[in-house]
């Protein structure tokens, strides 16, 4: 069994430079790091239709198998982290992801911070803030890009459910995290300033 690895969770809003700074973390940090999104963790919603999905939401998540699964890593123990498809909503059947441990994992997603049990396995809980223009900005170019969105319905989901359900959930975290970040500085400051609040060898 390998020894146990330094957990960081990092929230914040949809789009505020979460997953940004864990991959930039993976280049600043001594060892091996590893990058677990929370996102991987949203139900099936294959066969939903698409105005009745609700990811902003707690409940979208399989947070019992999410803790299970950092419960392993932060003793040691890999695990195979499943596998989301945002086209279709649904997690692949069948496949998933080895991650192992190493010597750092980046627990990242909005509800990073939500769940007791999972800031129980943190070492450092960090938040990033982001005005509501930059991030609406943000999510239009990534979903039009990435997830085959119009930029019509993306605006109307951030209006309808993503603002407000961040504002219910998400921000009221912000007040248990260890270290507040802007998602507007630049990603190596951020970053950098993660790094300056882990031990030193």
């Amino acid at each position: 069994m390998s020894q146990r690895p330094y957990m960081i969770g990092i929230a914040g809003g949809s789009c505020s430079g979460k997953s940004s700074i864990a991959r930039r973390l993976s280049g600043l940090v001594e060892g091996q790091l590893g990058v677990l999104g929370v996102d991987s963790y949203y139900h099936d919603f294959s066969g939903v239709p698409e105005n009745e999905i609700e990811v902003d939401v707690p409940e979208a998540l399989d947070h019992e198998l999410l803790i299970a699964q950092l419960t392993d890593l932060a003793a040691g123990r890999s695990v195979d982290r499943p596998v989301y498809d945002y086209r279709t909503h649904s997690r692949r059947a069948g496949e998933g992801l080895r991650m192992d441990p190493g010597d750092c994992v980046v627990v990242e997603g909005l509800f990073a911070l939500y769940w007791e049990e999972v800031r129980d396995l943190l070492d450092l809980s960090v938040f990033i803030t982001v005005d509501h223009d930059a991030a609406l900005m943000r999510r239009v170019e990534r979903d039009l890009r990435e997830r085959g969105r119009t930029e019509a319905s993306v605006r109307a989901q951030y209006s309808d459910k993503v603002r407000p359900n961040f504002e219910r959930f998400v921000e009221p975290t912000m007040h248990l995290a260890d270290l507040v970040v802007s998602g507007l500085d630049p990603v190596e400051v951020s970053a950098r300033m993660i790094l300056d609040r882990m031990p030193r060898e």
